[in-house]
């Protein structure tokens, strides 16, 4: 054997020819119920008139046209490839993405990630909405009811590179009281008066004397730095430090932390703890919405609650879409005054799970003492009437403001007397102990109370019984199949805008799989599980 060839490059020289066999046409060999086929068919009646405008029509063109790029984008999100050197192997080795090529060379993983660099926020939600459409012809959307969850999911960046808002702004706070003790040191060694001075003219004046008087700064082991340089090195440093203390405020806003790797992450509790030790970890807090099992929209939001992301991300939905959806469907982590109150002014009919409804139910929580719902209401006189018989007048209101801006009034009564009162160990046992002889009071929010009411109505009808459990299908159905079968666990980009993208681009390939497996399973134009397929 020629030892010339085993260490060819073209590994053909080692086998023996082999005879050609046709047919050389891939989409042959594929399957007609192959969900590659069904793809192809549904991005082909895509516009994509706004991602061939973000590449030039001058110049050096691509090698593969951007819309196949995006199928190849889409299908590889279908499939759980999320690396774009895993889609280039992939389209050097699986007849799928080779069909998709249309016979074009396989772009390399720099194409891919230059694409997906390239292509903008708008044109990506653009063909997203573009996407609804053509799935929309296939199947019905009715835009009755959409179902919203949230989950917490990991950000590429760096656990240790964290930045905590109070540590920030209590070293920022140490900076006046330096400065007015280097500005005491600099009237005993220079005589000039400095009192008045900002740290940064305090630097103008100490350069001017370090200029006046000639000095060379030294630097090293054996070097005896003067006087003037020490104070100049002092204010130069507290000039710094107040800089980058602002500049971290700045870039954290209203957030408590944030990451040095990504700063629009913000340190969150995962789910997933695999140290078991409660870390924070940068991540985003990512919103789902979903009928009929599609995923209608994707938002991340900074803050680990769900509380103030329910009206921004409406908000968002509505944009998205032409239609309005009717129901909101949502767990007790959405339930606020603001976010009821709202969606009750602007039309749509809450189904939210209330803070408190499991906790209702308990023998406990209907016989505690200390609620104001458990006491006996006298509208003559406007008060309640406790365990032991006497009653909590009216006394006066109290106003609030939450985080986002929203204001609210409470009714506070307050008990006539709690003297000698044998209930006072189960009604005040939230009071302070240093507080002698504590009078019960209660507080009540009526414009919550009317909301809470209505939606408690519907949440207990027979339309919202079914809802609420196609809500524990669907969306949480939806993150299942996102997490355990699309294994998509970690994001793989930075930056709010690079995620958003990242996850529409995951919710057009879980869509399209989606639609895939309702047809196969002869489950078109159903929105909503019924209770005997639930049972």
């Amino acid at each position: 054997m020629n030892k010339t060839n085993t260490n060819a490059y073209h590994y053909t020289k080692l086998a023996r020819p082999r005879q050609l066999v046709l047919p050389l046409d891939y989409g042959i060999l594929i399957k007609e119920t192959a969900p590659v086929r069904l793809l192809d068919a549904v991005l082909e009646e895509l516009d994509y008139t706004e991602l061939q405008h973000l590449y030039s029509s001058k110049g050096r063109k691509s090698k593969v046209p951007p819309h196949i790029l995006f199928k190849i984008f889409i299908y590889a999100m279908s499939e759980g490839v999320y690396s774009t050197r895993a889609i280039q192997k992939q389209c050097e080795e699986n007849i799928n993405y080779m069909w998709l090529l249309q016979g074009y060379p396989v772009p390399s993983h720099m194409t891919f990630q230059r694409f997906f660099a390239r292509c903008s926020l708008e044109v990506i939600t653009n063909l997203f909405t573009q996407v609804m459409e053509a799935i929309a012809r296939r199947d019905t959307l009715t835009f009755n009811e959409v179902f919203i969850d949230g989950t917490k999911i990991e950000a590429n960046a760096n656990k240790y590179t964290f930045v905590w808002k109070k540590a920030i702004q209590k070293r920022l706070a140490t900076l006046p009281s330096k400065l007015i003790a280097l500005k005491q040191d600099i009237i005993t060694e220079l005589g000039i008066d400095v009192s008045q001075v900002n740290d940064e003219l305090l630097c103008h004046i100490l350069a001017k004397e370090i200029e006046l008087h000639q000095i060379n700064f030294v630097f090293g082991k054996g070097k005896h730095k003067t006087a003037l340089q020490r104070l100049y090195e002092r204010a130069e440093a507290l000039v710094d430090k107040r800089k980058e203390y602002e500049a971290h405020l700045a870039i954290m806003g209203e957030r408590n932390s944030y990451s040095k790797t990504d700063p629009d992450a913000t340190f969150m509790r995962m789910k997933e703890d695999h140290m078991q030790n409660g870390q924070l970890k940068p991540g985003y807090n990512v919103q789902i919405a979903v009928h009929s099992e599609y995923i209608m929209g994707v938002g991340i939001f900074p803050n680990p609650n769900d509380t103030n992301t329910l009206i921004p991300f409406l908000h968002h939905l509505e944009s998205l879409h032409a239609a309005k959806f009717k129901y909101i469907v949502a767990d007790a982590g959405y339930d606020s005054y603001e976010n009821l109150l709202w969606l009750e002014e602007k039309g749509y009919l809450s189904c939210i799970k209330p803070k408190d409804y499991e906790r209702s139910k308990q023998r406990k929580w209907k016989t505690d003492i200390n609620k104001a719902r458990n006491m006996e209401y006298s509208p003559e006189e406007d008060a309640f009437i406790c365990a032991k018989g006497r009653k909590l007048h009216y006394s006066h209101r109290r106003k609030s403001k939450s985080k986002t801006g929203f204001t609210w009034e409470s009714k506070v009564y307050v008990c006539e007397s709690c003297n000698r009162c044998g209930y006072k160990s189960e009604c005040l046992r939230y009071a302070k102990k240093s507080t002698k002889n504590p009078t019960k009071e209660v507080c009540i929010t009526p414009g919550y109370d009317s909301v809470l009411r209505h939606n408690q109505e519907r949440i207990l009808s027979t339309e919202g019984v079914r809802l609420r459990t196609n809500r524990s299908i669907q969306v949480e159905g939806a993150f299942g199949v996102l997490k355990q079968d699309f294994q998509f666990r970690r994001l793989l980009h930075r930056g709010n805008d690079h995620v958003r993208k990242m996850l529409y681009l995951l919710a057009m390939g879980f869509n399209i799989s989606k639609l895939h497996h309702r047809i196969q399973d002869n489950r078109i134009h159903t929105s909503l599980f019924c209770q005997k397929e639930i049972a």
